[in-house]
């Protein structure tokens, strides 16, 4: 416990005292999510997030696959590249091993290997969607599938960005200490938990259901989201005792 204490300290330190270059860097997540949202797709909306609805995939047209995976790639593209930028405001903090010029050199490379990382994740969560479709205990089987490759994979972006890996080993970076660091993974998913529920229920108190979803997705998108990234990054970089 102590360990993680650590790591939310100084990851709230850290988010405060970056704060405006983090929301500078943050605010592409907002297009990333408006060129999803006005895609014809099978998608809800919970907690700020879209969700694609699993019983709906098989009933999609031609166009509907088009237009989605257009979309997909634009908005997939932007939210790998945002977080490649906060990964690198976090690593020239803590290693000061980059520098500016640094920085936008290497953007593009790790944002592309994010991107690419994503999509292998996506594409197993859909493959899986229609392997299950038929299966009477689909609505069991899918969440705990996606739940083993979100905890698996959830160091990948980190791996890529603070470690420089190549694809597959990122995945593997990921694989290994999210298994040595399970306690980091759960804790990391309640604060995010915790902190978009505390934002849905004091949208939905102080406005109309009609405009709190805007609410939500501004306040997520450059508060939320970027303070999430930088505690996984933080909890990635425990692993080097130097960088405490």
């Amino acid at each position: 416990m102590g360990e993680l204490a650590r790591v939310i300290r100084y990851s709230l330190r850290f988010y405060f005292s970056r704060l405006k270059i983090i929301m500078l860097f943050s605010i592409p997540f907002l297009l990333a999510y408006l060129i999803f949202a006005v895609v014809a797709a099978p998608t809800y909306s919970a907690l700020g997030g879209l969700f694609n609805r699993t019983g709906s995939i098989p009933e999609l047209s031609l166009l509907d696959i088009i237009l989605i995976t257009v979309a997909y790639i634009v908005s997939f593209f932007i939210i790998a590249d945002t977080i490649t930028n906060v990964n690198l405001v976090v690593r020239s903090s803590r290693t000061r091993t980059i520098n500016s010029r640094e920085v936008l050199a290497a953007a593009q490379y790790f944002a592309t290997r994010i991107f690419y990382i994503f999509t292998i994740m996506l594409l197993l969560v859909y493959v899986a969607q229609l392997l299950l479709y038929d299966l009477p205990f689909r609505n069991i089987l899918f969440p705990l599938y996606t739940l083993v490759i979100s905890f698996l994979l959830f160091f990948v972006a980190p791996a890529v960005v603070i470690d420089g890996a190549d694809t597959f080993g990122a995945i593997r970076k990921s694989i290994n200490l999210a298994l040595a660091k399970p306690m980091f993974v759960f804790a990391w998913a309640l604060i995010g938990l915790f902190l978009l529920s505390i934002t849905k229920i004091f949208a939905d108190l102080v406005l109309p259901h009609a405009f709190s979803a805007f609410l939500v997705l501004l306040v997520n998108s450059l508060f939320v989201l970027p303070f999430l990234i930088v505690l996984q990054t933080m909890m990635y970089m425990e692993k080097y005792p130097l960088a405490r």
